[in-house]
């Protein structure tokens, strides 16, 4: 054995090693992403299988032994199992027809074990370049799902949610790139060039090297990116219909401000007399409004809260206008606000920003939500939490 075959089985039984490790790990490792973790298991073990067969092939003792130990060639299952990965990190539902993702290393493993039966040399070439076309499109396909993923990450989520979307991103972008070399021998025949032939295998080989370097890496210097899913706003997402709705609510907000301001100057004229049953029923909507967090519902209008509260919408106006010396939008955001601020002293509240958090209180835009706060508090968003950080 020379000194070339010598490192290169260095480097393969390093692969072979550190990806076995690894892929158990993701397997048996207990978190939220459970699945995503299995997904990347699934494909560590595809590039051990992977590395197994050349391991095979270059020191030939499938022939010495007189006896074929293939079973599987797991690599166009290596891109669907990333792809797989990638969706359950994100916490992107996986449709039925991406299954189907498998068929071509079925397929393709099928062809293999037929001994060359249904295989001329017309009909590989034609399915390989089928097959490099097919990936090619997914990858495209996987990069506007990350693309679109990250825009929705920009206001919402954390420094750990970000660090976890570039760790995805830059695996995702290694594996492309370790395909494309490998691709690369048989897009251009370079067998005349052997050294560029070499160059570029040597090139995909460190790689693939670097690849799962990275990943043993961040699974025991930054485990807390595999045992997060990525968030989505689900719920309380502010999508182009409660994107107007945070317009309008901003603008009535600050008319039902002004509106107030004059109420209340009429109020120190003649206050109204208000019933002991009267008092009574707004302590207990405001139980209800509490115990359910109907609050948290960015949607949630005049309307809708009578409707919960099985209760008039004039009447349930008169109570807070009365009761509460408020109008309909402050009484709200007031619970809202109070969410807010427990969300902000909670254990997961790392995981979002400000906005994240407000979102989470059942705000639907910014402005509502930092005009609110400054009213009632005193102070910016910011501001408190550097005042909770401090105590």
């Amino acid at each position: 054995m020379g000194v070339v075959d010598f490192i290169n089985l260095g480097v393969c039984a390093f692969i072979f090693s550190n990806a076995i490790v690894m892929s158990i790990l993701f397997f048996s490792i207990k978190s939220k992403n459970k699945k995503a973790n299995t997904y990347l298991g699934l494909f560590l073990c595809s590039i051990v299988v992977n590395i197994f067969n050349d391991f095979l092939s270059e020191l030939s003792i499938e022939e010495e032994l007189g006896v074929s130990l293939f079973i599987v060639e797991p690599f166009l299952f290596a891109l669907p199992f990333l792809f797989f990965y990638m969706h359950a990190t994100i916490n992107k539902k996986i449709e039925n027809w991406q299954y189907l993702l498998f068929i071509p290393g079925i397929v393709h493993n099928i062809l293999l074990h037929s001994g060359g039966l249904f295989l001329t040399e017309n009909t590989v070439t034609n399915y390989e370049a089928t097959i490099y076309f097919l990936e090619i499109a997914l990858m495209v396909y996987a990069f506007r799902i990350l693309q679109n993923h990250e825009e929705k990450l920009v206001d919402f989520y954390s420094d750990l949610d970000s660090k976890s979307l570039t760790w995805l991103k830059s695996i995702f972008g290694l594996h492309i790139l370790i395909h494309f070399l490998s691709i690369s021998t048989f897009i251009f025949d370079l067998s005349h060039v052997e050294i560029v032939e070499y160059s570029i295998d040597i090139s995909a080989l460190g790689l693939t090297v670097f690849m799962i370097f990275w990943i043993s890496y961040n699974g025991f210097t930054q485990p807390e990116i595999f045992k997060q899913r990525l968030f989505l706003a689900t719920e309380n997402n502010v999508s182009a219909g409660t994107a107007n709705l945070a317009v309008t609510q901003t603008i009535i907000l600050e008319k039902e401000i002004q509106k107030s301001n004059g109420i209340n100057e009429l109020r120190d004229k003649k206050e109204p007399i208000i019933s002991e049953a009267d008092i009574q029923q707004f302590k207990e909507i405001k139980e209800k409004i509490q115990e359910q967090e109907l609050f948290t519902n960015p949607k949630l209008d005049l309307r809708a809260l009578s409707e919960a509260l099985d209760l008039k919408e004039k009447e349930l106006s008169r109570l807070i206008n009365e009761c509460g010396k408020v109008n309909f939008y402050q009484f709200i955001n007031a619970y809202r606000i109070e969410k807010f601020k427990q969300l902000v002293e909670s254990s997961n509240a790392h995981h979002f920003t400000l906005l994240g958090l407000a979102t989470e209180a059942g705000f639907s835009s910014k402005s509502t939500f930092y005009t609110a706060f400054k009213k009632l508090e005193g102070m910016t968003p910011k501001q408190y939490e550097k005042s909770i950080k401090k105590s």
